[in-house]
């Protein structure tokens, strides 16, 4: 996780007390891990609108409140599920 959120530049991070935070200019995810639910939750700086929102991988976060930044919620699983990953966090390391 740590290295697909870094892969593409200078990234700083910030281990906080209830997630990670990734940044450069501003926060571009959050992430939370959560052993019970064997995921990693991660909050993306991507406007939930123009993702086609897939169940159980992705859901807009807005209006809902959680930790971190970010507005869409994309749950890893799965090596899988961070390769499908990979364009979101990709598109909210180019807007930070």
């Amino acid at each position: 996780m740590d290295e697909a959120l870094t892969a593409w530049g200078e990234v700083e991070v910030a281990p906080l007390r209830h997630y990670v935070a990734y940044r450069r200019m501003v926060n571009l995810a959050s992430v939370i891990f959560r052993p019970k639910h064997a995921a990693i939750l991660v909050y993306l700086r991507v406007d939930p609108d123009t993702v086609e929102l897939d169940e159980g991988f992705s859901r807009d976060m807005r209006g809902i409140g959680h930790l971190g930044t970010g507005d869409l919620e994309v749950r890893i699983t799965s090596a899988a599920d961070l390769e499908k990953a990979e364009p979101l966090i990709r598109r909210a390391f180019e807007a930070a």
